[in-house]
């Protein structure tokens, strides 16, 4: 969001502007201190958020106090009775608007706003934005629908056309791009890699990156890559953490303080969806961080997480968020009463967990239409994401040997002896690739 915002005033020829990414490793989300003394230092007028914001009421009482109107641009649901005094508000949650699809990531909103700012200053958004804002999206998770997949498409559609010097020294890095899916499984690789890099005072090594044009370039991208491979070793433990913790697990919901400091701050949101994910109730997760407790929550279809905390909004300092995808701070000596509250709101509201939950297959197919001719086709469906996700196929009566006659197989845990026919589930991974969902044992071979 940062990045496509501040690049157009760069290259409409805007010389007075500046970014500050806070550090969501240290801080907390929406307007902070560190923020509100950065820009009286700077003696700046204007501060335009990017994907926050929207639960800032505070944040933008001291800008307004210091002489810097808000301009927040912001896609997380709204607080109808602590709506931020800004100078103005873009979010299309908001009571008054009537944008039709309520559903971007706020990279999403940006770009509409930098599309409205195009046509009055006669300025073409070319391609670039469009891609970007698919990497953002991507990486957000919002679902694949309408718009958000307009987005993707259009992204796909004009790879050709892309300029900045980003891509130019990112093939010889990545690869060829080829394909849709080539594009696709680029995107997944950058949000992996521009999802590290925060840093003290408001900069971010993944934004120097990306507005970088000289051999500095290469200098960040290995230290990017680097944080990278540290981040997937760290969340790979977590979650084997979180294995052991849950083994056994029974309920409605999973609440965890993590007093024992095995969670990252960072890494809270990943830790919460994967339990949410696993188990398919609301889960909470939470640790002490500055002297104040913080909590990322997920849900499931069915649940509310923003009702909830709505609804235990006298024991929060800050709270915010998506139905799903929610977060918290309140002070430690409420801790206790927050809890009570929640749990009253579970009692009313939970919905039953989800268990045992059938992979239903998109198509039964034999191995001989897993071609290549076919892939292709596939790509059709392209992007996935939350409620558009990835096709799974059924291929009945076959062995493992079979399935290993023409692709690389990834059986993940399942029992899968040689000798045992059986229908089987798979997820096409790539033209020579299928990763196994379930197995059906049919019959074994004499």
């Amino acid at each position: 969001s940062t990045y496509i915002l501040y690049q157009f005033f760069n290259t409409c020829g805007f010389q007075n502007h500046r970014y500050f990414i806070p550090n969501r490793n240290v801080e907390p989300y929406g307007i902070q201190d560190s923020l509100v003394n950065f820009v009286k230092e700077g003696n700046y007028h204007l501060v335009i958020t990017v994907d926050n914001g929207i639960a800032s009421f505070e944040g933008v009482e001291k800008l307004n106090q210091i002489g810097c109107e808000t301009l927040i641009t912001d896609h997380h649901l709204i607080q109808p009775d602590k709506i931020p005094n800004a100078y103005t508000i873009v979010n299309p949650h908001l009571p008054s608007s009537t944008y039709p699809y309520k559903m971007l990531a706020g990279v999403g909103v940006v770009l509409m706003l930098i599309r409205y700012l195009g046509r009055e200053l006669e300025y073409d958004i070319t391609p670039d934005y469009y891609f970007w804002t698919a990497v953002g999206s991507i990486a957000d998770r919002v679902p694949m629908t309408e718009v958000n997949r307009i987005i993707v498409r259009y992204a796909f559609q004009h790879w050709q056309e892309l300029k900045y010097s980003t891509f130019e020294f990112l093939i010889p890095y990545y690869g060829p791009i080829e394909t849709y899916s080539d594009i696709y499984e680029l995107i997944q690789y950058l949000v992996r890699l521009l999802s590290n890099g925060r840093e003290e005072n408001g900069e971010n090594a993944a934004l120097r990156f990306l507005l970088e044009t000289n051999g500095e370039k290469e200098k960040l991208f290995y230290h990017l890559d680097s944080l990278k491979n540290q981040s997937e070793t760290e969340l790979a433990k977590v979650y084997n953490f979180l294995d052991t913790l849950t083994t056994g697990f029974e309920g409605s919901a999973f609440i965890y303080f993590d007093d024992e400091g095995i969670v990252p701050y960072h890494l809270l949101g990943a830790a919460a969806s994967y339990i949410a994910g696993k188990f398919g109730v609301p889960t909470l997760i939470m640790k002490l961080h500055n002297s104040e407790i913080v909590c990322e929550g997920r849900c499931n279809e069915g649940f509310n997480l923003v009702e909830a905390f709505t609804f235990c909004k006298e024991h929060l300092k800050q709270y915010g968020g998506h139905a799903k995808a929610a977060g918290f701070s309140l002070e430690p000596e409420k801790y206790d009463s927050f809890l009570e509250c929640f749990h009253q709101y579970l009692d009313e509201n939970c919905p039953e967990p989800v268990t045992n939950l059938k992979i239903e297959p998109d198509a039964v197919v034999s191995l001989e239409e897993l071609n290549e001719q076919n892939w292709l086709s596939l790509e059709l469906l392209l992007p996935y994401g939350q409620d558009h996700p990835e096709p799974c196929f059924l291929i009945k009566d076959t062995t493992l040997m079979g399935l290993q006659s023409k692709f690389q197989v990834d059986i993940n845990s399942f029992n899968f002896p040689d000798n045992i026919k059986g229908d089987v589930l798979v997820s096409w991974i790539s033209p020579r690739v299928l990763k196994v969902l379930s197995f059906t044992e049919t019959s074994s071979i004499a």
